[in-house]
């Protein structure tokens, strides 16, 4: 009810819903994603393979390079940052370190700076996706889904480097 209410976009990033459902019991996780379709609320998937819940339910489905996620989240903050369309006041009260990984994404630390265009190349999906994606996370009020299966989170059986 909560997601259904306040969300305007899922992002799926690494899992499958239908075949490995976060650890729920039976077909919750599944049905979950038929009635967010069926209210209207997009879903997007990053994943290498075009899994079941991706080729079911994706609004979008962005095919990445298994091992390459990591240069995807560096694109997005890239595109949040120069934009500016990050939570200023959130950063600044709650978090450490955001500076240095300024820095790090603007590349004044290294001369490399972590672009849609640098990250196309290492992912495979093209930069005017990245960027694309990263403008409507950005500005729509997004659910993030990778529970320890891929992507963003450190898990068994993920797609990402440690």
């Amino acid at each position: 009810k909560d997601v259904t209410e306040n969300c305007e976009m899922i992002l799926i990033w690494g899992g499958d819903p239908e075949t490995t459902p976060w650890g729920f019991c039976g077909q919750l996780a599944s049905r979950l994603c038929y009635f967010w379709t069926e209210v209207g609320l997009k879903q997007v998937y990053i994943c290498p393979e075009l899994n079941y819940g991706a080729a079911v339910h994706a609004d979008k489905w962005m095919p990445i390079l298994p091992g390459t996620d990591a240069a995807l989240q560096l694109a997005i903050a890239y595109v949040w940052i120069t934009e500016g369309t990050y939570d200023k006041e959130y950063i600044a009260e709650r978090t450490i370190g955001f500076e240095d990984f300024r820095k790090h994404i603007t590349g004044e630390e290294d001369g490399t700076p972590r672009t849609p265009q640098w990250a196309a190349e290492i992912t495979g999906i093209p930069a005017r996706t990245i960027e694309a994606l990263a403008q409507e996370w950005a500005s729509k009020r997004t659910m993030f889904v990778g529970n320890g299966v891929g992507g963003a989170c450190r898990a068994a059986f993920l797609h990402t480097q440690s």
